[in-house]
C-alpha cells in the first residue's frame, strides 16, 4: 500500500531513449516529495528509471536517479563525436572486457561528476579512448550492429527488487508465441532486461535466462505505452487501484531536421513509437472517461506533461550532458508541479490533469480517437492542456 501523498497509486514509463532522463527527473522528484508507487510499470528504456526508483544499488534512489544524466557524453567530446559510446557499444566479444578496463581507468567516482565538469571531461574522455580501440566483429551476417555489456547489474539490486512490497513489470515480445509478454519483479533478472530492451537491429533476438528459452524483442514496439502491463497483470489488484499516473511522451514536436545520420535513425525508431504510446494512452483514457460515470469503475488515468522549452526540442535527441540534465530538469519541475497539484487536492492527483481532459480534439491523439465513430469528445468539459513555453519551460 500506498505510504505516502495519495491511496493506491500506479506510475507508468513509456519507453523511447530520450524520455528516459525526463522520467528520471519526475521519478527522482516524486519520490523527494514522499509519493509512492504502489505499481510501477515500464516498457523499453523507461525500465530503468523505473528499476533505479525500486531497487537502486546501494539503496538509494535519489542519487540513483540523478547520476542517469552521467550515462551522456561531456559536451566538448560529444560537439566533436556525437556519439554516446558509454551506453551502445561495438559489436563482438571484446567489448564487456574492454568496458571493464575502462571502469578501472576512471579515476573519479559518479557521484562526484555533477559538480566538476573537469572531472566529468577526464572520465568520459576515457571511456571515449577505451571505446576507440575496443575490435569488433560486426560484418555483414552479424544479427545487429550493436553488442551488450552488463552494465545493468551495477546499477540494479535484483534481490531488493524481488522482495519489494511493490508491483513492477515490462513487457517483452515473445518471438515463438508472437505474443507480448510481462516481466515481473519475480522474473526480472539482467538478461530479462536486456530481452525486454532488444530493439531490432540494434540488439539481437534474445533468451531472458537461458539459450533454451524462446527469443524475445523490445516489448515497446508493441505497446511502448506500458499501461498494457498494468491492464492484463494486476487482477484482482487493479479493482484496488485508484489512479496511473502515465509520464508524458514527447509528442510530434520531436520530428525536427536531424543533424546527422545518427540522429535520423532515431527519429526513424522513436517518432512511430511515441505516437502508438500517445494512442494507446488517449484510447485507456476515453475508456476511463466513459467506464468511471457508469457502475463499472476502473483506474483513473492522470497525464504528467513535460513543459520542454522550444530551445531545446531542436537538440533533443542529442546524448550531450548538457542535454541530460535539461531534460531531467524538466522532468522534475513537471513532477514537483504535480506534487503540488496533489496536496492541493487532499493527496489526490490533481484534476485538471485526468488524461483525457488533456487531450485536444484537433492533435494527434484526438484524430486517432475519431476513428473509432461518433464524436467523443462530445459533452466534455475541456480543461486547457499544458502549452510548452517558448521561453523557459518551467512551470
Amino acid at each position: 500500500m500506498s505510504d505516502g501523498m495519495g491511496s493506491k497509486l500506479g506510475v507508468v514509463v513509456s519507453g523511447g531513449a530520450p524520455t528516459l532522463h525526463l522520467a528520471a527527473g519526475a521519478l527522482c522528484a516524486f519520490c523527494e516529495r514522499g509519493v509512492k508507487f504502489d505499481v510501477v510499470a515500464t516498457s523499453g528504456a523507461g525500465a530503468l528509471p523505473g528499476l533505479l526508483y525500486l531497487a537502486p544499488k546501494g539503496g538509494d534512489p535519489v542519487g540513483a536517479l540523478k547520476n542517469v544524466r552521467n550515462m551522456n557524453i561531456d559536451d566538448t567530446i560529444y560537439h566533436l563525436i556525437p556519439n554516446n559510446f558509454k551506453v551502445f557499444f561495438k559489436y563482438g566479444p571484446f567489448s564487456p572486457i574492454f568496458y571493464r578496463l575502462g571502469q578501472m581507468l576512471r579515476p573519479f567516482p559518479a557521484k562526484e561528476l555533477a559538480d566538476s565538469p573537469v572531472k566529468r571531461l577526464v572520465n568520459d574522455w576515457i571511456d571515449f579512448a577505451v571505446a576507440a580501440i575496443t575490435p569488433t566483429t560486426l560484418w555483414y551476417w552479424s544479427k545487429s550492429v550493436l553488442n551488450r555489456v552488463q552494465v545493468v547489474n551495477d546499477l540494479v539490486d535484483w534481490a531488493q527488487l524481488a522482495a519489494s512490497p511493490r508491483h513492477f513489470f515490462l513487457n517483452a515480445f515473445n518471438l515463438k508465441t508472437q505474443e507480448l509478454e510481462i516481466f515481473r519483479k519475480s522474473t526480472m533478472t539482467p538478461e530479462a532486461f536486456y530481452a525486454a530492451l532488444a530493439m531490432p537491429w540494434l540488439y539481437p533476438p534474445t533468451p531472458p535466462a537461458n539459450a533454451n528459452e524462446p527469443l524475445y524483442t523490445e516489448g515497446a514496439s508493441h505497446d511502448p505505452s506500458g499501461i498494457e502491463a498494468v491492464l492484463e497483470n494486476l487482477q484482482p489488484e487493479l479493482d484496488k487501484m485508484d489512479s496511473i499516473i502515465v509520464l508524458d511522451t514527447i509528442s510530434a514536436d520531436l520530428w525536427t531536421d536531424p543533424e546527422n545520420i545518427y540522429e535520423g535513425l532515431e527519429l526513424a525508431i522513436m517518432d512511430p513509437i511515441w505516437t502508438l504510446a500517445e494512442n494507446v494512452a488517449a484510447l485507456y483514457a476515453l475508456q476511463d472517461h466513459h467506464f468511471n460515470r457508469s457502475k463499472q469503475q476502473i483506474p483513473k488515468i492522470y497525464r504528467l506533461p513535460f513543459e520542454i522549452p522550444l530551445w531545446e526540442l531542436g537538440k533533443i535527441l542529442e546524448w550531450s550532458y548538457s542535454n541530460a540534465v535539461s531534460l531531467w530538469d524538466v522532468g522534475f519541475r513537471a513532477a514537483s508541479k504535480f506534487c503540488d497539484g496533489m496536496e492541493r487536492n487532499g493527496g489526490q492527483p490533481p484534476d485538471a490533469n485526468r488524461y483525457f481532459d488533456t487531450l485536444e480534439e484537433d492533435s494527434r491523439e484526438g484524430d486517432f480517437l475519431k476513428l473509432f465513430g461518433g464524436d467523443p469528445f462530445h459533452g466534455r468539459v475541456a480543461i486547457p492542456r499544458v502549452i510548452k513555453s517558448q521561453a523557459g519551460g518551467g512551470p
